[in-house]
């Protein structure tokens, strides 16, 4: 039998009819077929469409998260890489600031076969005054040794015991933890009183009138190299402190490397 023209128009099939039929399937799947009449079918048709629209959003929320996970964990990616740049640098800047050089090695270890200078120059004159020297302690000064807050000058543990505290009486070994007074002379032979003390841990230092010394000497962390001796008065018979200073090209905390060489026992 023919058709007329507008029988034969074609019909277009849209996503959203597909989408639809698909939820109608599944909902025909958990529903029984049962007669109803005209007003119940207006109502199950609102709440088919209501349905219908509820999955449809779903679906639309589900694919609209995806992208915001994405974005936030990109953001995310990006601030870890920002925090592992940062740590980076600040490594890359502490392997700068510790000196390694073979020139500053070369320098460190001729200065240490070297003898120091006869402490009697330091008393410009007055050599009399001392007797019962100790064998002298080197050391870099760190940051810590010119810092005003800090006030103290730290000496070696070890060398300490092992050069200087034979040198106190059995009286005056109490005094060290409290502070014992003494006298320091510096490069141009003034002195100044200071205390030598112990702190809690046993640790050696010059203090309650380091800072002035600092000063005084224009003393610079890491480029000034001390050599100190501890000796007794012989008139006043107290305990002294002699301390000379050698500057070196010297551009930050010594190497490991450097330490080992220049000074095996530092503690």
């Amino acid at each position: 039998m023919a058709t007329s023209k507008e029988e034969t128009t074609s019909v277009v099939i849209t996503r959203e009819d597909r989408e639809a039929a698909e939820i109608l399937i599944e909902l025909s799947q958990d529903t029984r077929y049962q007669p109803i009449e005209e007003e119940d079918a207006a109502r199950s048709s609102t709440l088919l469409l209501q349905q219908i629209s509820k999955k449809k959003n779903k679906k639309k929320k589900q694919v609209t998260k995806s992208p915001q996970k994405s974005c936030s964990f990109k953001a995310e990616e990006k601030q870890h890489s920002r925090k592992d740049d940062k740590l980076s640098k600040k490594g890359t800047k502490r392997k700068r600031e510790v000196d390694d050089t073979d020139e500053t090695l070369r320098i460190l270890q001729e200065w240490n076969r070297t003898k120091p200078v006869p402490v009697e120059e330091l008393f410009k004159g007055d050599a009399d005054v001392a007797e019962l020297f100790s064998e002298p302690i080197k050391k870099q000064l760190t940051m810590s040794d010119v810092e005003i807050g800090q006030g103290r000058l730290m000496l070696g543990k070890q060398q300490v015991q092992k050069k200087m505290l034979p040198l106190l009486e059995h009286s005056e070994l109490p005094q060290a933890t409290e502070g014992l007074d003494v006298s320091v002379y510096g490069p141009n032979g003034k002195v100044q009183t200071m205390k030598f003390k112990m702190w809690s841990d046993d640790t050696p230092v010059l203090t309650s009138g380091w800072n002035d010394f600092v000063d005084k000497y224009k003393l610079k962390k890491h480029r000034d190299f001390l050599t100190i001796w501890m000796f007794r008065h012989r008139v006043t018979r107290g305990i002294c402190f002699a301390i000379d200073r050698t500057r070196f090209p010297v551009t930050g905390p010594l190497s490991l490397r450097i330490l080992k060489s220049v000074f095996p026992n530092p503690n």
